[in-house]
């Protein structure tokens, strides 16, 4: 379905960009109106991609590719990212450390947390608040961390486990409005709200009907109007609660056409512009196949989904004031 509606909320599927140049894609940041930066990595090659144009459909132009002269595959494993007015902050599992850079993509300086017990251990989900606080899913210890940009430790809360307050390798991180973060507990299937002193508020996603659950969620965004969105890993969708977190709709994915990359990839191959006309349906193509990552941009009602096997970003639009046609027959 291009249009999915569900207790007042329509979502309307805009476009997808991505192709072979989002091999690897892992996570992404909106940092203006028409661009955002993505994560990228693989077996051979691992960075960050500037792309400018996303908010317009076959728009989209690579503008700034790069990584520091470290980030060697079998060292560094980027994995997600967050901006503030003028730079880039990147996670990397192997080096566990967070990687800074300035939106021309030159590398400024790693961050590592400085005069404390804590450590860095397979950093994860990454958000910057408005007073250049740095909140981290710190998913090997199981905990969440709030930084200085100085890598001063000012707070950590967690512990490995699945009690209520507990996590299991937390990964995807965001701020609310009302001044709260909400993680995604990935390996217990759930989210969980904290306030930014770390006070447990609300657990949601382990419970109730099997469209309502989730499977190992990677992530986690908020838009607002208070709706959460989770990338629901495993079970290859998109799941969207609202602030109570009681179960709104679940989007699978409606990408029923190429991306510009992708065209220009299958029209350049004969091989694969053959082998596409044989397949006895494309259906598959539609749906999302393990989503890592939901960015909602406030700016422009839009949901962004990082569609991770299939190297894409598949967009949708929240609709306000939609009416259902009346057909009279």
């Amino acid at each position: 379905m291009l249009t999915i509606s569900s207790k007042g909320r329509v979502f309307d599927y805009s476009h997808v960009i991505g192709g072979r140049a989002f091999r690897g894609i892992t996570y992404i940041t909106k940092v203006n109106n028409d661009s955002l930066f993505a994560v990228y990595r693989d077996a051979y090659n691992s960075g960050i991609l500037c792309v400018e144009g996303v908010d317009r459909a076959n728009a989209e132009e690579m503008s700034t590719k790069f990584a520091p002269i470290n980030m060697d595959p079998t060292q560094s494993w980027p994995t997600c990212i967050t901006a503030s007015d003028s730079h880039v902050f990147v996670t990397d599992e192997l080096q566990n450390q967070i990687n800074v850079f300035d939106f021309s993509g030159n590398f400024v300086e790693e961050i590592k947390i400085h005069g404390e017990k804590t450590y860095l251990n397979k950093p994860s989900g990454i958000v910057i608040d408005d007073s250049n606080h740095l909140f981290i899913s710190n998913t090997g210890n199981h905990e969440i961390l709030k930084l200085n940009l100085n890598g001063t430790l000012d707070l950590k809360w967690g512990s490995e486990g699945n009690k209520e307050k507990e996590l299991d390798s937390p990964w995807g991180i965001c701020l609310t409005y009302d001044e709260c973060v909400l993680v995604s507990d990935h390996l217990n299937n759930r989210v969980h709200k904290f306030t930014m002193n770390g006070v447990h508020l609300l657990t949601f996603g382990e419970s109730g009907l099997p469209n309502e659950r989730l499977n190992h969620p990677a992530d986690v965004s908020i838009d607002q109007d208070g709706d959460i969105y989770v990338a629901d890993w495993v079970n290859n969708r998109v799941q969207v609660y609202d602030q109570s977190g009681s179960y709104i709709l679940s989007l699978y994915g409606s990408a029923n056409g190429l991306s510009k990359w992708q065209k220009q990839y299958v029209n350049g191959n004969p091989d694969v512009y053959k082998a596409r006309r044989r397949v006895a349906s494309l259906e598959q193509e539609i749906f999302f196949t393990l989503p890592t990552c939901v960015e909602y941009d406030d700016v422009n009602d839009r949901l962004f989904v990082v569609d991770s096997q299939r190297w894409r970003i598949q967009i949708f639009d929240k609709i306000r004031n939609y009416s259902q046609p009346q057909f009279n027959i």
